[in-house]
């Protein structure tokens, strides 16, 4: 993925819908300039993409490499400099979860995926 409007560019990769871990948590690594980090915006919406797409209490393998102008990073969120925040976050997230969605639902055509439908409240005839 290149985005040019912010500088950028991204790789990683991430498992489709067949592949399932028995893990309490996705496992998600993320390198944001060649550094390990943590960023809670984008593994939240990342689980967001795989939670329709793998059953109950599966969980996905998710790497991503980020490369983006220091300016745009910031480290300060926490003491070890291990969570971040992105200048254009919104932005930034809603790039790689859909380029992360797009991925996922073009990695297997053979496989039909069945999205689970939350309603709040169910109508019945009378």
């Amino acid at each position: 993925m290149d985005d040019a409007k912010i500088s950028l560019k991204a790789s990683g990769y991430v498992s489709n819908a067949n592949y399932s871990c028995k893990k309490r948590s996705m496992t998600f690594i993320l390198f944001i300039n060649h550094r390990l980090v943590e960023c809670s915006a984008l593994k939240k919406a990342i689980e967001g993409v795989y939670a329709p797409l793998l059953p109950k209490l599966a969980t996905p393998f998710v790497y991503v490499a980020i490369e983006l102008p220091a300016a745009h990073v910031d480290v300060n969120v926490h003491p070890t400099k291990a969570e971040v925040t992105f200048l254009h976050e919104e932005h930034v997230v809603r790039s790689l979860a859909s380029e992360i969605e797009s991925t996922i639902l073009g990695s297997n055509t053979s496989r039909t995926f069945f999205v689970q439908v939350r309603f709040a409240h169910l109508i019945f005839p009378s």
